[in-house]
């Protein structure tokens, strides 16, 4: 974050965490402490006239404030809702200032890259998508945690030789990929490459890097109406699409779950998802296409 705000000439970063990860802020301020000590944050670094101050907001734990302008306000102390750009934030974010926003883990690369060139970073993954990439993999899986692997590393690589496969000789039915907002991969796709191309492709996402896998035993309408509710209850409820779609979207899947869908369900739920997709301010409308 340093380096970066030495390109652009900024001297106060600000790192937004959800108040749910506790030991990931004490974490951050431990570093960030470490960093003063050592004089890589705060005043004249390197005895220079470049000054860099990082603090750390803690958010209330609301999902759409992972978008953006959603968290920007938040920062502000305002309602985390989403608003539309432009402006966007390199023109006018925080209190109205241009504003470099990434992802921490985007952050993270710079240090490598620069150490080791552009052109080597850039021979890692694929043609669109370099480098490589943390999911967090979890579900119906036996070897679950942290992992990080080059762009381009197929679904079946990570679901099988990382993965180690389905406990107790189990067969994959899906991998859900991009959180909540994401989307559910069948098992005939899995040897598609993970990259943010083939992922939209598949009406999924890379989101926050999020892989749960599914096994057989898994019932897809049941997962659809689970990411649905949490989706409904985190929507911000500023767009009708998103604020009023996720509710009858949710009511649709639970009758489909109940066993008292009609045909007529189906095809109401087939048009809800294309309105709530097409919804522009937020990640939320995205979540229609989850397992569906």
């Amino acid at each position: 974050m340093a380096i970066a705000a030495y390109s652009v000439g900024a001297n106060q970063g600000y790192i937004y965490i959800r108040a749910e990860y506790p030991v990931a802020i004490n974490r951050l301020q431990i570093a960030i402490r470490q960093a003063q000590r050592l004089g890589l944050l705060g005043s004249n670094i390197f005895d220079s006239p470049f000054d860099f101050k990082i603090d750390i907001r803690i958010g209330v734990g609301a999902y759409v404030c992972g978008e953006e302008t959603a968290l920007m306000a938040s920062i502000e102390g305002q309602r985390g809702t989403s608003s539309p750009r432009p402006p966007y934030p390199a023109e006018s974010g925080l209190w109205g200032f241009p504003t470099l926003i990434n992802n921490v883990e985007t952050y993270a690369n710079v240090p490598w890259i620069i150490r080791k060139g552009a052109n080597v970073f850039a021979s890692i993954g694929t043609e669109k998508s370099k480098g490589t990439k943390v999911f967090a993999l979890a579900g119906k899986i036996q070897n679950t945690g942290i992992i990080e692997v080059p762009m381009g590393t197929t679904l079946r690589q990570i679901v099988e030789e990382m993965g180690g496969g389905v406990p107790d000789g189990g067969t994959a039915k899906a991998v859900q990929t991009g959180g909540p907002s994401g989307g559910c991969i069948p098992a005939s796709a899995f040897d598609t490459p993970v990259d943010y191309e083939s992922l939209s492709q598949l009406g999924s996402m890379m989101g926050s890097g999020g892989m749960i896998v599914m096994d057989e035993s898994t019932n897809m309408v049941d997962v659809a109406r689970f990411f649905m509710e949490f989706c409904m209850d985190e929507s911000c409820g500023k767009c009708i699409p998103c604020r009023v779609g996720t509710v009858q979207l949710y009511k649709l899947l639970t009758k489909i779950s109940e066993g008292k869908a009609s045909f007529a369900d189906l095809k109401l739920l087939e048009e809800l998802c294309d309105m709530v997709k097409d919804t522009s301010l937020c990640g939320l409308g995205q979540s229609a296409q989850t397992g569906i």
